[in-house]
């Protein structure tokens, strides 16, 4: 029910760019359909553009770059609705461009419809892009059937304020495309279940969740789940599915939606392209002979602590294998596995990879332990042992209306250039940090992070703006610094 359509495929996300030249428009589209009960059949068009696709023009000392949106839905030659608007896109910080998406809704009678779609940089001397297709709206009123599958990049429950992503009870991002990479560890997914009030004589129906596997020699029965609900007229279902071990290859997650009987009433799939370049097995160490090296590099009273520090470097998938042997509580089998582990990671030299790790988590051990948490427990130490030290870092120990926090800013994480995490105390005390948001995908993302940070003295708002009420005063320069990276 829902087609992802690339006009024109860019990959990059944020990048460095001039104000003067023209360049081709890039943008992605898709498509999805709901219902609401109250309201009838509409069709939710996602726009997704690539910021530096765009011309960047200053006025009044911002910086930023504006579009013109004409979208016309169309039945024999009537128009059934049209819409034109002009999209700014946000402003331009330090030469840093971010990409931006657009999300609108319309109400639309089943049936068959054109769809014209232009999109005009209004800076820009090039022509329009646009795209004209055929669209079938279905009439998702009366049976028992699922939304559009929309894969989500995040995904965040009960927003306080209502927003373009705002879906039934959460804020849903949504994942361009259909490819995941090794770096991706989660398959996130939104969707819903209509008229189960209506169709069902039961009171309760189940929500089967499986993988299906395109020529794939995988056994892939461990993903299958079943989540229970009672009938109503709309029902969110908001998942995440590891897919961590999940092996090269391509799927499809198929929602089936079964009566007491087991029979399927509804279904929905979602295809999806998986990269998975990380071997896919368990750590086979059981049998490994240790070597003096390793032997002498861990003291027999800590083998535990060093074992449990590879987690922040470790796939969810060998996490759960690792919490396992932790509960053994054996020393020689720990140290196996840790030979193991660093033999995996770099068979030509583990031992000095290993010991170049080792410092690392003493290090983090130093700067960010707790009278709770050891150093690789805490989110900075997490961060550090994971992505490396960042490139910079700003620290506010004190501010008269923030919590303590530190802005950390990588300059690359892999493919993803110019990464940012903002840690904050709210108890106030030495090293209690806690990572509040990042713009680097898998990690939390909290766009009303400037609200939490300055909650320590706002009032709790409910307002119609990121900040939620996080208004500029005296000492409050966590904005500036965030974006001047």
């Amino acid at each position: 029910m829902k087609n992802y359509i690339i006009l024109l495929i860019s990959t990059i996300f944020l990048a460095f760019v001039g104000f003067g030249q023209d360049k081709n428009l890039k943008v992605f589209l898709s498509e999805g359909q709901f219902y609401a009960p109250d309201a009838g059949n509409y069709i939710e068009i996602q726009l997704n553009f690539v910021g530096h696709s765009l011309k960047y023009i200053e006025r009044e000392g911002e910086q930023f770059a504006e579009v013109e949106v004409s979208q016309v839905f169309s039945k024999n030659d009537t128009v059934i609705v049209a819409d034109k608007y002009l999209l700014k896109s946000p402003l331009v910080i330090d030469s840093l461009v971010e990409d931006f998406h657009d999300i609108q809704k319309y109400l639309l009678k089943p049936g068959e419809y054109r769809y014209d779609l232009s999109i005009k940089d209004v800076n820009s001397e090039k022509e329009p892009t646009s795209v004209t297709k055929s669209i079938e709206i279905d009439d998702l009123s009366k049976d028992v059937i699922f939304s559009s599958f929309t894969a989500a990049e995040s995904m965040v429950a009960n927003p306080k304020m209502q927003s373009i992503f705002t879906k039934v009870g959460y804020d849903v991002i949504p994942m361009i495309g259909n490819y995941y990479p090794t770096e991706i560890q989660n398959l996130l997914y939104y969707s819903e279940v209509y008229n189960t009030d209506k169709a069902l004589n039961d009171s309760v129906y189940i929500v089967e969740q499986k993988l299906i596997g395109r020529n794939v020699n995988f056994d892939l029965d461990k993903y299958t789940r079943y989540f229970r609900y009672t009938t109503s007229p709309i029902r969110p279902i908001a998942k995440v599915i590891d897919i961590s071990m999940l092996p090269t290859g391509s799927y499809a997650v198929e929602l089936n939606l079964l009566n007491r009987e087991k029979k399927v009433l509804a279904r929905s799939t979602f295809d999806f392209d998986r990269n998975n370049t990380d071997e896919v097995n368990s750590i086979a160490f059981e049998s490994v002979v240790v070597d003096p090296a390793f032997e002498a590099s861990i003291p027999n009273d800590s083998t535990g602590y060093y074992v449990a520090s590879l987690i922040p470097i470790s796939r969810q998938g060998e996490v759960k294998n690792l919490i396992a042997l932790l509960k053994e509580k054996d020393s020689v089998q720990n140290k196996k596995y840790l030979q193991a582990f660093w033999k995996q990671t770099n068979p030509e030299n583990p031992f000095e990879s290993w010991m170049r790790y080792k410092a690392q988590v003493q290090k983090v051990e130093k700067l960010f332990a707790t009278n709770y948490q050891v150093g690789f427990e805490t989110d900075r130490g997490r961060v550090y042992l994971e992505y490396g030290a960042p490139n910079n870092v700003y620290e506010q120990p004190s501010s008269p209306s923030e919590y303590p926090y530190e802005i950390w800013q990588y300059d690359q994480i892999k493919q993803f250039s110019n990464r940012r995490f903002i840690f904050y105390s709210k108890t106030n005390l030495n090293k209690d940090y806690t990572l509040l948001h990042s713009d680097m995908l898998g990690e939390l993302q909290n766009y009303r992070w400037k609200y939490a940070l300055n909650k320590r003295n706002s009032p709790d708002q409910n307002l119609d703006d990121p900040d939620g009420g996080a208004n500029e005063h005296f000492g409050g320069n966590s904005s500036r610094y965030y974006n001047s990276y």
